[in-house]
C-alpha cells in the first residue's frame, strides 16, 4: 500500500516539475517577445519616416523678433519624428533667439510641433548695449531703428532693477507736468542726472534725490517753464534753491554763468 502511495507521489511531483518548466519557458518567450516589440517600436519611433514632424506652429505677438533666425532653428526639427524630437533642446535653442522672453514647446498629435513665445517688452535701453524689460531685467538684443522711442538708463552693472523702478516713479511724477525722461544717469559715485524730452538737463546729485526732484516739480511752472528756451541746465544741488545755466545764445557775454534762484 505504501509503495503505491509513494509511486503516485512521485508521478505528481514529476507533473508539477514539468508544469514549472513549461511556465518558465512561456515566461521567457513572452519576455523575449515583449523586448523584441520594444526594440522594434523604438526603431520605428526613431525612424524619421514614421510619424515625421510636418508642421511647426508658432504662437505669439511679435514686433521685434527676427523671424528668419527663428525659422532657421525650427526647420531642423522637420527632419525628426513625432516621438524623438527633443522638446527641452528646442526650448533652450529658441530661448537664445534675441527678443525671446519666454517659450513653451509641446507636441500636437499626429505631426505638429507647437511653439508658444512671449516676446521681450523693453522698458528702456541700458548703457551702451542691451535693454531692460518691464521686470527690470537686462537682456541683449540687436539695436532697432525705433531705439529713439525708448529712454536710456545709465548706471553701474547690477543696478538694472533698481534704476528701472526709480525711472518709473520719476516718470509718473514728471508726467503730471507733461514732461518725460529721455535719459536717466546714475554714475559710479551714485550722482543722479536727468535729461528730459524738451532738452532740459537736471542735476540732482547724490543726497536727498527725491526731495530735490520734488523741489524741481514745485518751481517748474512758476519759474523754469517761462524761460525754458533759454535754459540749458538746472542744478538742484542746493539746500534752499537751485542754479541755472543759460544756453550760449541767451548770454553771449558769459555762457557758463549760473544764476541762483532761492525758493
Amino acid at each position: 500500500m505504501s509503495k503505491r502511495i509513494n509511486k503516485n507521489r512521485r508521478k505528481e511531483e514529476l507533473r508539477q516539475g514539468r508544469r514549472k518548466v513549461i511556465r518558465m519557458f512561456v515566461a521567457v518567450l513572452l519576455f523575449i517577445a515583449v523586448g523584441a516589440l520594444g526594440v522594434v517600436g523604438y526603431l520605428k519611433m526613431a525612424d524619421t519616416d514614421y510619424l515625421p514632424i510636418r508642421f511647426v506652429k508658432v504662437n505669439g505677438d511679435f514686433k521685434y523678433l527676427n523671424a528668419g533666425e527663428l525659422k532657421k532653428i525650427l526647420n531642423k526639427e522637420l527632419n525628426k519624428s513625432f516621438f524623438n524630437v527633443d522638446i527641452d533642446e528646442i526650448q533652450m535653442s529658441v530661448k537664445q533667439v534675441p527678443w525671446v522672453d519666454q517659450v513653451v514647446v509641446h507636441r500636437s498629435w499626429p505631426d505638429t510641433l507647437v511653439i508658444n513665445i512671449v516676446e521681450q517688452r523693453p522698458l528702456a535701453r541700458w548703457n551702451d548695449s542691451g535693454y531692460v524689460n518691464l521686470r527690470g531685467e537686462w537682456f541683449l538684443a540687436e539695436q532697432k531703428k525705433t531705439n529713439g522711442q525708448w529712454p536710456v538708463l545709465e548706471g553701474p552693472k547690477g543696478s538694472e532693477y533698481f534704476l528701472s523702478k526709480e525711472y518709473l516713479q520719476v516718470s509718473n511724477q514728471l508726467k503730471k507736468l507733461g514732461l518725460s525722461v529721455k535719459k536717466l544717469t546714475v554714475n559710479h559715485r551714485r550722482s543722479w542726472k536727468l535729461n528730459l524730452d524738451n532738452g532740459l538737463n537736471i542735476e540732482l546729485g547724490r543726497m536727498q534725490v527725491k526731495l530735490r526732484l520734488q523741489r524741481f516739480l514745485n518751481v517748474y511752472r512758476k519759474v523754469i517753464a517761462k524761460q525754458l528756451q533759454k535754459i540749458e541746465r538746472v542744478d538742484m544741488r542746493y539746500t534752499n534753491g537751485f542754479a541755472v545755466k543759460w544756453k550760449a545764445e541767451s548770454d553771449k557775454s558769459d555762457n557758463k554763468k549760473e544764476v541762483r534762484n532761492n525758493v
